[in-house]
């Protein structure tokens, strides 16, 4: 079964709530398609069986709880919808009012239990808060009583912590795979990934950077480990190393209990550098849709020189279904 995990998809009814709930950051409404038939028409022609839907890139972030609660809740509802309407080839990555903790807690409840959604999906960061900040503690230990799980996708300007990626869309080039990185690692570090081991994390984009600095890290892990690296005034610079939950044997075998979606990793060499990094049970196909051509990377899969015919078939069919659980389409697939 053909998952694409990482697709958009903002209806107009969810933009005009945004703008009634006063965001003015609307700059992707621009780019958006709500022509899902013609969606349906590409999973088609390059045997996509299910795109899984999520906002994130005009997430449901407003001043207050209340109006966070109806973005989500009205994203979701239009979810459901398309859910119900195309016979299960679309289904949804929940979105919640976070950092509203109670509110996110009900929406998320909603989405899972109601709604019957995949999974929750969430920026790497809210209200400039890391999504390890202790505030945050009673949502993750509800989505840990559920298995649920939590896609982790890039937003917002980044230009808060590097002022030169406001310009020229320095923001996505370079400042989104920061994002993902350090998301990943604060998830690790902060020992969040080992207190809720049943929560399971899918970064977008192959983990942003965190593949192409790997070896650094580990690097950087197994000197503190050690107590090897010691700075120009003789302390141990890497002692904070020690205080994390890590493998002393393998520093790194965290990262590798995450999933990572495939998208805009179009260079070949890349998808080596992936498979090397992660393993290939943990990637999963993922286009990017709108923003991204799924023809284009379904395409860059099959046409690995990486990647053997069988972990072909397990990034493309097997590992996203053995993840989500979703059983394989039956009868009628069209549209009602």
């Amino acid at each position: 079964m053909r998952i694409d995990v990482h697709a958009h998809y903002w209806a107009a009814p969810y933009i005009d709530l945004l703008v009634e709930l006063g965001r003015n950051d609307l700059a992707f409404a621009g780019r958006q398609a709500d022509d899902l038939d013609e969606r349906v028409a590409e999973m088609d022609s390059v045997g996509v069986d299910v795109q899984i839907l999520s906002a994130i890139g005009l997430n449901t972030e407003v001043p207050d709880p209340q109006g966070s609660r109806r973005a989500a809740a009205g994203i979701n509802d239009i979810y459901a919808d398309v859910v119900e309407r195309y016979r299960g080839r679309f289904r949804a990555f929940g979105s919640v009012p976070l950092p509203f903790v109670d509110q996110a807690i009900a929406e998320s409840d909603r989405a899972l239990d109601e709604l019957g959604f995949e999974g929750i999906a969430l920026p790497c960061s809210v209200d400039g808060k890391p999504l390890d900040d202790p505030s945050f503690e009673p949502f993750w230990e509800n989505l840990a009583t559920k298995n649920a799980v939590v896609y982790l996708h890039p937003v917002g300007s980044n230009s808060a912590c590097h002022p030169g990626l406001a310009d020229w869309g320095l923001h996505t080039a370079y400042g989104s795979p920061v994002q993902l990185a350090t998301a990943a690692t604060r998830m690790v570090f902060s020992g969040l990934t080992f207190r809720y081991p049943t929560i399971k994390f899918v970064f977008a984009v192959c983990g942003g950077i965190l593949p192409y600095l790997w070896p650094r890290l580990e690097r950087n892990l197994r000197r503190g480990l050690e107590r090897s690296a010691e700075n120009a005034v003789g302390g141990n610079y890497f002692s904070w190393v020690q205080k994390l939950p890590l493998d002393p044997d393998d520093p790194m075998s965290a990262f590798k209990r995450f999933w990572y979606d495939s998208s805009t990793q179009e260079t070949p060499i890349t998808m080596q550098l992936v498979k090397e990094t992660f393993g290939v049970d943990r990637l999963l196909l993922g286009s990017d849709a709108i923003f991204a051509s799924l023809t284009e990377v379904v395409a860059y899969v099959e046409n690995s020189p990486y990647l053997t015919a069988g972990e072909k078939t397990a990034v493309l069919d097997r590992n996203a279904q053995a993840l989500l659980n979703l059983p394989a389409l039956t009868g009628a697939t069209g549209k009602d």
